[in-house]
């Protein structure tokens, strides 16, 4: 599979997803980061986490159009951590560096605002790095 990866559009096989999301103990924002394994389709990129210590889960399916991703995402939460195994997914747009494959730009999803007790749109910056080492 790493060699059809690295024939199609030079995406590699393995990455590091970070995205930033509103602090609910903090000012300002906290990262969630999963080292990915990527399989291309064409121009249809599907990242999915590696095993982490945990227990949380990200798939993330974009489509890359010139520099362009879009797409969708789906994360079940630490079933030990702040959020107890919540389940969230969402849309995001990345800009692509067509020489580097470094993806940056912004994810949506909804969730629940406990202060105002109502469910809200969420953003934040987000990116995907190709990882120069084996995983």
């Amino acid at each position: 599979m790493a060699n059809e990866n690295k024939a199609n559009n030079g995406f590699p096989e393995f990455w590091h997803s970070t995205y930033w999301y509103p602090s609910n103990k903090l000012a300002g924002d906290e990262p969630s980061e999963y080292d990915m394994e990527c399989v291309q389709d064409g121009d249809t990129l599907v990242f999915e986490s590696l095993p982490n210590k945990e227990q949380s889960y990200m798939l993330i399916r974009i489509k890359v159009v010139g520099e362009i991703a879009t797409g969708n995402w789906y994360e079940t939460t630490s079933p030990t951590g702040e959020f107890k195994g919540a389940i969230y997914s969402g849309a995001g747009q990345l800009m692509v560096n067509p020489e580097t494959k470094y993806m940056e730009g912004k994810w949506a999803g909804a969730g629940y605002d406990h202060k105002l007790k109502a469910m809200r749109i969420y953003t934040g910056n987000w990116e995907i790095v190709p990882k120069t080492e084996t995983v």
